[in-house]
């Protein structure tokens, strides 16, 4: 069966030979049918060097769960005991869209120690990297969403310490969820890590700072980040070994191999955010998640790509980078958007066919398309049934905004009568990339005949002709209404 949760632990020799130490595999396979507290155990669904993950029923509300039952000989540990109740207690706290959620913890009498966490059944960040390699769109889409999650764990105090793709749970519409938070922590410094043959974390994700033994801060999670993007455009970790030990001296010396992205087609904005995320000293890299997540939505920009558009049960054609563009970091020459396989650049010539105008931006695209390489947005356009309030001239009455300042000055888009929303992070329709607007930063609607937009409580504000909106509540837009979104200026105008 495959995996559907995250592998904990690292991926070292040395941790695989305690987990498959006589007895310890059929002990946890023993579980199998047991209760924990109120979960019914039904069958183990992955196994690593930190924990075996089941899953499980919870029979008082009909669900089912995941348990995470930590390694028994740890109970002996007073550290660990002591660790292990702080930190599940401060990761319970945690509440973010793309953290998992923790339902319970506990320790039963026969030394089990275990986490409760809600089930997802789409698999891992892992488990997609070896169907296939993933586009630029896709890799970011991932990582600003992991990356959102961190910044929430860091904002409470917390450094994950092994980010990686096993710990990156997948929804089937491509919703990830960060795993494992607190478990690298609770085992750090116990006197049973040496026992367990290696330190806390995965060498090939490790910033050099924790493969050495010091002190890590958020930057260390922001290099493992780094890592993990690296992973999803190339389809390789950039150093691996045999041995644990050379992948950490490799993390410490050699560069990260750029050619690899070369070899990818991928644009030069989102290599040198490789390089900066991925650089050997802390200081040379991003220092907290919020600037990352503007280099990412900055980089997508000047790539002139948009994040892919998840639909529900729907696997959808991503916006890509053309097949064939200027070389940006030449001047000339060919750039290639490979098929994203493993054996590299694979050209694929475009058949002759018919554009398809985007409604939201106006871009041609060819028909082959599902979603704008511009915008993103879906090119059959479903959001026009929307459309039911009909102007003088017995035409929709449609709302156009044109971004008059900042990366995207110039560009100008359309939008039917529902719910737009706005903001600079994956998930909104209307991504704007500039540094002072929030993540979720206004909506933008149409109901009885009027626009109206609402703040959705922004940290730089919305402004309409100067005046400053409260947040959630919607005001009536005008013709040539000014916006701001934070510092960016927007031009707002009804269009039949």
């Amino acid at each position: 069966m495959r995996e559907t949760h995250a592998q904990s632990g690292g991926t070292s020799r040395g941790i695989r030979h305690t987990m498959q130490q006589p007895g310890n595999s059929d002990e946890m396979d023993a579980l199998v049918g047991r209760s924990l507290g109120q979960f019914i155990i039904k069958e183990r669904i992955g196994s690593g060097g930190m924990a075996t993950v089941f899953k499980a029923f919870q029979p008082t509300l009909e669900r089912y769960v995941a348990v995470k039952v930590l390694p028994a000989f740890h109970a002996h540990d007073q550290i660990f005991v002591k660790r292990f109740v702080m930190e599940a207690r401060s990761v319970a706290r945690l509440a973010h869209p793309n953290i998992v959620q923790i339902h319970d913890f506990g320790q039963e009498k026969d030394n089990v120690f275990y986490i409760v966490m809600e089930y997802v059944d789409g698999g891992t960040l892992k488990d997609r990297l070896k169907q296939r390699a993933l586009t630029v769109p896709e890799a970011i889409d991932f990582v600003i969403q992991a990356a959102e999650g961190l910044g929430c764990a860091h904002s409470n105090g917390i450094i994950h310490r092994d980010v990686k793709p096993a710990n990156m749970l997948l929804r089937k519409d491509g919703h990830l969820l960060l795993s494992d938070f607190g478990i690298a922590k609770m085992l750090e410094g116990t006197s049973n890590l040496t026992r367990a043959g290696t330190g806390i974390g995965t060498p090939q994700y490790m910033s050099p700072e924790q493969g050495t033994g010091q002190a890590v801060d958020r930057r260390s999670d922001i290099y493992s980040l780094g890592i993990v993007l690296f992973h999803c455009l190339t389809g390789r970790v950039p150093f691996n070994s045999d041995s644990p030990l050379s992948i950490t001296v490799k993390h410490l010396n050699e560069p990260l191999p750029v050619e690899n992205l070369h070899a990818m087609g991928v644009p030069y904005p989102v290599e040198q955010l490789v390089l900066k995320m991925a650089a050997k000293s802390p200081s040379d890299r991003y220092q907290s998640i919020d600037e990352l997540l503007d280099a990412l939505s900055a980089a997508l920009s000047a790539s002139h790509l948009s994040l892919p558009r998840w639909r529900s049960g729907i696997q959808p054609i991503m916006a890509t980078i053309p097949d064939v563009q200027p070389d940006v970091r030449k001047g000339s020459g060919p750039l290639y958007n490979p098929g994203r396989g493993s054996q590299g650049l694979t050209p694929m010539p475009r058949p002759s066919m018919v554009t398809v105008p985007c409604f939201r931006c106006g871009q041609s695209n060819p028909s082959d398309r599902l979603f704008c390489t511009s915008c993103g947005y879906e090119l059959s356009d479903r959001r026009a049934a929307a459309d039911r309030y009909m102007g003088p001239n017995g035409r929709p009455i449609h709302a156009r905004l044109s971004i008059q300042n900042g990366p995207m000055a110039g560009r100008s888009y359309l939008f039917h009568q529902d719910i737009t929303t706005i903001g600079r992070t994956n998930g909104n329709d209307l991504i704007i990339s500039g540094r002072t607007v929030s993540r979720n930063h206004a909506r933008l609607w149409f109901e009885g005949g009027r626009w109206y937009l609402a703040d959705m409580k922004s940290a730089n504000g919305t402004l309409v002709n100067n005046m400053r909106l409260q947040p959630n509540q919607p005001v009536p837009l005008n013709d040539n209404d000014v916006i701001n979104f934070g510092d960016e200026v927007v031009a707002f105008n009804i269009v039949y």
